[in-house]
């Protein structure tokens, strides 16, 4: 999940930028207000000024945060003033996978014994003396 910044600056009309604004499903956005004179309060219409949050943004502060769950266009108005719209787009999340088998070793080419490519060589057979730890070690 990831959180996106969508800055409304002053007009006329209140720009919103970026517009749209492109995000992941899951993802959240909050809108900051630069305009130092107005607030602003996006909102899905004017008929439902809280579908994002329950309050207008002041001069210079920012909304709390809105999420997405499902892909889609969301379209957006500023409930305060007429004009002032955006749009935000949101997409299928990317499938993301771990622990996919390779044949391929840590620097892209097919790994060989040893570090580095090196063939290692055998301590098979060799003599070991236990240390009073209780490992061995070569002789």
């Amino acid at each position: 999940m990831s959180i996106f910044k969508i800055t409304i600056n002053a007009g006329p009309p209140a720009k919103f930028n970026p517009n749209p604004q492109t995000i992941a499903a899951n993802d959240s956005v909050f809108w900051f207000n630069a305009d130092q004179t107005q607030a602003h309060w996006p909102a899905p219409s004017k008929s439902n000024p809280t579908g994002f949050m329950s309050y207008q943004i002041p001069p210079n502060s920012q909304s709390s945060l809105a999420g997405f769950g499902n892909p889609g266009t969301v379209n957006y108005v500023c409930v305060l003033h007429d004009g002032e719209s955006g749009q935000i787009i949101v997409t299928t999340p990317k499938a993301v996978s771990f622990g996919k088998k390779t044949k391929k070793g840590g620097f892209g080419t097919k790994t060989k014994k040893g570090p580095f490519a090196a063939k290692t060589k055998s301590t098979l057979g060799a003599k070991t003396k236990k240390s009073p730890f209780g490992s061995t070690t070569k002789k």
